[in-house]
């Protein structure tokens, strides 16, 4: 019975270390790594050469010719995921969206959009490539910044 228990307990030490991650949130994201240098050297001209999506917990997510506020960021103790209410826009269309945030990697964030996986799944989307679910952006923290540069 002993090693059971033992066995039981070494079999859950990896979900717990995985708990021990923290999203940083006075950080910036951005969907692609090189965004970070970009977006520290040339402020918001940086989309002008790259296409990418920039993510902060107080401005929501941008680009280019898109938008989505955070209404509404909840969380549980004993656990780094999050949970967003949003409202996105793109020119000419407005919607609801809802998220879920999850630590990637020490580094690193998943943020699954409800909008962006049922897009998928009704074939108005792409579907994503073979190692990422419908719905599912990982974005990068630019350690090196805490705003998008306006200047």
């Amino acid at each position: 019975m002993m090693r059971f228990a033992l066995a039981f307990a070494l079999l859950a030490t990896p979900a717990v270390a995985q708990e021990d991650m923290i999203i940083d949130q006075s950080k910036v994201y951005v969907s692609e790594p090189s965004a970070c240098e970009a977006l520290e050297k040339q402020g918001i001209d940086a989309w002008i050469e790259t296409d990418f999506l920039a993510l902060t917990f107080d401005g929501g997510i941008q680009s280019m010719e898109f938008h989505c506020n955070f209404y509404d960021i909840k969380s549980r103790p004993n656990t780094p995921l999050l949970f967003v209410d949003a409202v996105c826009e793109m020119p000419g269309e407005v919607y609801p969206d809802i998220l879920a945030i999850a630590p990637q990697s020490e580094d690193a964030i998943q943020v699954v959009s409800s909008y962006d996986a049922m897009m998928v799944t009704a074939g108005n989307y792409p579907p994503p490539g073979p190692t990422t679910n419908p719905g599912v952006t990982i974005y990068t923290r630019c350690d090196n910044l805490s705003e998008i540069p306006v200047d």
